[in-house]
């Protein structure tokens, strides 16, 4: 029975190959949305100036993600027993309210276009930026996906799944271009609204999940039964009568409360609950500060 991953991978390779994809990603972010905006207005295309500014809103995420990460690792102090790790539930709530705001606009400028039914018909280099595009952030999306999975990074992952949301607009501008050089020139702005109302799906779902990290939401509950099960193993262990188990950016906190066989020392007590700590943090290591209560037996 495994409660996480086991396997520890070179964490700070880990860390460096993340801080290398985030510093390159907001050049190129950076380089992109200039590109498509200059590309889109000159080319005609709304769809790939709402691709535009998501490239822009994908900056000032690039910038968040920098500064949470790095506060995020700064170890626990006096003030801040738990760490810094909340930072980067902060960072993913501003990351995308960020990305919301960015969209709203040409949604309302798309659907003037199309109720004036105006006809417009993209130029064939507007489909070549959007695939450079998808190339882009499909790499992008690579490289953060595996820095967060690997240092469970809750920014990290959120900016992840801001690049894979990248991906599928430049795909869909493309798509818009050869749409519109066949007749259908409504098309452009329905993917520029489709594309706006996907992003903001998007943003809403990292949204709900930096909020979860911020209340202290519980995890889930197979997490938790995994976890009392693991601690029954342990001999001496009669029951596990709860556990809580919150997500502190990258690490888990657990508050556990079991009860052991009335009939030891105070010494083996105290070995049992050091011997269930090292247990779990060495089956998942994403485990940080547990807390153990030991109750009287019912």
């Amino acid at each position: 029975m495994s409660v996480g991953p086991g396997k520890v991978k070179d964490l700070a390779k880990c860390e460096a190959c993340t801080t290398k994809t985030i510093a390159w990603g907001l050049v190129a972010n950076f380089l992109l949305a200039i590109f498509k905006l200059f590309v889109g207005f000159l080319g005609r295309s709304r769809a790939l100036v709402g691709s535009g500014l998501c490239n822009l809103s994908d900056i000032t995420s690039s910038i968040a993600v920098i500064i949470g990460v790095r506060y995020a690792k700064r170890p626990p102090n006096v003030r801040y027993p738990y760490g810094y790790g909340k930072v980067e539930f902060i960072t993913q709530v501003i990351m995308s309210c960020f990305m919301i705001m960015g969209t709203v606009a040409l949604i309302f400028s798309s659907f003037i276009v199309i109720a004036k039914r105006i006809i417009v018909i993209q130029h064939m280099v507007v489909f070549f930026v959007a695939i450079l595009s998808a190339i882009i952030n499909a790499l992008l999306y690579k490289f953060s996906h595996c820095g967060g999975k690997e240092l469970n990074s809750p920014v990290l992952k959120a900016h992840a799944e801001h690049n894979k949301i990248d991906v599928i607009s430049s795909l869909l501008v493309g798509v818009g271009v050869l749409l519109t050089r066949k007749g259908l020139h409504w098309i452009d702005p329905a993917i520029a609204i489709f594309e706006c109302l996907h992003v903001i799906h998007g943003s809403w779902m990292i949204l709900q999940e930096g909020l979860k990290g911020v209340m202290d939401t519980n995890l889930p509950d197979k997490y938790t039964e995994d976890i009392k099960k693991f601690i029954r193993q342990v001999n001496g262990v009669r029951k596990v009568n709860d556990v809580r188990a919150r997500q502190t950016g990258r690490h888990i906190v657990l508050d556990v409360i079991l009860q052991i066989d009335p009939d030891i020392s105070v010494l083996e007590a105290k070995n049992i609950i050091q011997k269930i700590k090292s247990l779990l943090r060495e089956e998942n290591k994403y485990i940080g500060h547990i807390a153990i209560q030991v109750v009287p037996v019912e």
